[in-house]
């Protein structure tokens, strides 16, 4: 007897477990048939089978977002607040439910009732930080950001999590961009360094708009001004004003960082570098000149000291009509370096800069070719093979300065010969193309390039199109190669600093080849010529004849920006250099230029004056 009721009750246990298994086999195909009829926007067939599927709370959360969707599409708004009101009975703190049926009742124009519900839904949830968090999500799905703010300020007050990353993020997708700085400037505050690369990574990310990320200094401001004991805040001043390549503001916080944690001027000379990558020598120059009266007696002295230099002689170098006595005064300076350190490690590029000066500025290139064949051979370079290729590379310039394009070949194919695939092999052949095309041996010269477009270094690649389409283009419009081989000839004598013979043979070709596809490149030729010479108001002329009659041509944004820089820089002219920035901005958006245009009219403008 005892048996049978064994058998029995095993029995019954299998037939219920069997019964589970079928009805929940039943239920995920109805749900499947269900989910095709809604991706297939048969919401009606959808929601008779969701409906049903409704009534066992097991099937809730995986037919929910679906049910829902297609009862508001369908306008069957009662049937889904009737829904909802059953899900929150049955879940009362779930977010999910609590915030649909707040927007269904929006959407049936029950507005008050809707404001009304959420604040009993925040209020009910408000002492659990889990379920802050939870409902917060459900609230920024549904773009109401006001509530999810509401509960993150709640969490706040709570005390157990400052809710920091929730509230940033919230802000962020919302476009409250101030108040999303200032939650990560409390990140700062709560955890100081350990956070700062975490903060300025995503503070570059999220702040895209240039606006935005220019207003974010008076944040900032105010944090240094509370927190002036947290260095944290000066690293923040310092990495933002570096993003917006304002040196001069840079370099009063570089100084604080550099005192305070005592860097012996490390932080300073990598700002520096950084001020000479973007080209801001005048700043550079106030770095370098800080780090060499600071630490005269510092390890960073020899390099502070040759940068220093450096930067000096590249202002002198764009400042036209160029000074010489300021030339000299360089190659003095390097020579005193030398003397007085020697040469070693640090000193080694202010003697090629040295040799250079030499030769491309003083005629002096015998003394230049002395200076870099003595380097060549020093016992500190005979062993670096890439600075031997940079020496062997500058020689071959000086004999080509000097009329001796044999030797240059030379020395360029020992380089091209030495380094093959890498930078400076690149750069060899690119000087090698150059020298055929100054023969006018244009075949020759662009399979060299056409070689070259593929080299890893843009700067190289630019080069080689720009001088192969250069080459290309009006080989096909000038069959006889005549006008090409005489601008290619002059081309060599304004390397060879022959800038008066040069101009007349320009004048010359507009003359002999009136019309010719050259035509705006010997305007631009010119110009920069009349700029070296300071003849500032011919340039001008030159560089309106780009833009007037060349307007959609490669050569008209360069002529536009340098243009804007010689009123800017040369005749302190500021409205007309604003508007020619603008310009820019407005006709050329695609230029190279578009970014330092914008920097330039607002410093002009009066946005960045300290």
């Amino acid at each position: 007897m005892l048996n049978n009721l064994n058998c029995l009750n095993k029995f019954w246990v299998v037939l219920v477990w069997l019964l589970g298994v079928t009805s929940i086999v039943a239920a995920q195909d109805e749900m499947e048939l269900a989910n095709e009829y809604y991706s297939s926007g048969e919401y009606d067939k959808a929601v008779a089978i969701y409906s049903r599927l409704a009534r066992n709370k097991q099937n809730t959360y995986d037919i929910h977002r679906n049910y829902i969707d297609a009862l508001i599409k369908l306008q069957q708004l009662e049937e889904a607040e009737r829904y909802l009101r059953r899900q929150i009975k049955a879940f009362p703190t779930e977010g999910l439910f609590n915030v649909d049926y707040g927007v269904v009742l929006e959407l049936m124009g029950k507005r008050e009732e809707a404001h009304k519900h959420y604040e009993a839904f925040i209020n009910a949830v408000r002492k659990d930080d889990n379920l802050i968090k939870h409902a917060a999500r459900y609230f920024i799905n549904a773009n109401l950001f006001d509530y999810a703010e509401q509960l993150y300020l709640i969490g706040r007050k709570n005390g157990n999590d400052r809710f920091i990353y929730e509230l940033a993020t919230l802000y962020s997708l919302s476009g409250k961009t101030d108040k999303m700085v200032e939650e990560y400037m409390e990140l700062l505050v709560l955890e100081g360094e350990k956070q700062l690369d975490y903060v300025q990574s995503i503070l570059q990310a999220r702040l895209r708009d240039e606006d935005a990320f220019s207003k974010m200094e008076t944040i900032l401001v105010r944090y240094l001004q509370k927190y002036p004991d947290l260095i944290v805040f000066n690293e923040m001043m310092l990495w933002y004003y570096i993003q917006l390549k304002e040196f001069n503001k840079a370099l009063v916080q570089a100084k604080a960082i550099d005192r305070r944690k005592k860097l012996e001027g490390m932080g300073l000379y990598e700002l520096g570098m950084i001020a000479v990558e973007n080209k801001d020598f005048q700043n550079a120059i106030k770095i370098f000149e800080y780090i060499t009266e600071r630490y005269p007696t510092g390890d960073i002295y020899p390099v502070a000291r040759r940068m220093l230099i450096k930067s000096r002689e590249e202002v002198v170098k764009n400042t036209f009509p160029i000074d010489l006595s300021k030339i000299r005064q360089l190659a003095n300076d390097y020579a005193k370096m030398l003397a007085e350190s020697g040469l070693r490690e640090s000193t080694i590029e202010g003697a090629r800069s040295m040799a250079l000066l030499y030769a491309f500025y003083l005629d002096n290139k015998d003394t230049a070719i002395a200076i870099l064949e003595h380097l060549i051979t020093a016992p500190i370079v005979i062993n670096k093979r890439e600075l031997v290729a940079q020496i062997k590379l500058d020689l071959g310039d000086i004999y080509l300065l000097k009329g001796e394009p044999w030797e240059s070949t030379l020395l360029y194919a020992q380089v091209e010969k030495a380094e093959k695939s890498t930078n400076l092999g690149h750069m060899a052949k690119l000087r090698n193309a150059r020298l055929s095309y100054f023969k006018g041996d244009f075949e020759f010269a662009k399979e060299y390039l056409d070689v070259l477009k593929e080299a890893t270094s843009r700067e190289i690649a630019n080069d080689a199109m720009q001088l192969s389409l250069l080459i290309g283009d009006n080989l096909e419009l000038d069959t006889a190669e005549t006008a090409l081989r005489e601008f290619a000839a002059i081309e060599l004598l304004v390397f060879q600093n022959k800038l008066d013979e040069a101009f007349n043979r320009y004048e010359r070709m507009l003359s002999t080849y009136p019309g010719h596809s050259l035509t705006d490149e010997i305007y631009w030729a010119q110009a920069n010529i009349y700029l070296k010479r300071g003849q500032f108001g011919q340039a001008i002329e030159r560089l309106k004849k780009i833009i007037e009659e060349y307007a959609d041509d490669i050569l008209a944004d360069d002529a536009l920006f340098t243009m804007a820089k010689i009123y800017e820089e040369n005749l302190k002219d500021k409205s007309i250099a604003m508007q020619l920035y603008q310009d820019l901005l407005v006709k050329y958006k695609g230029s190279i230029y578009t970014t330092e245009a914008r920097r330039r009219f607002r410093t002009l403008r009066g946005d960045n004056i300290n």
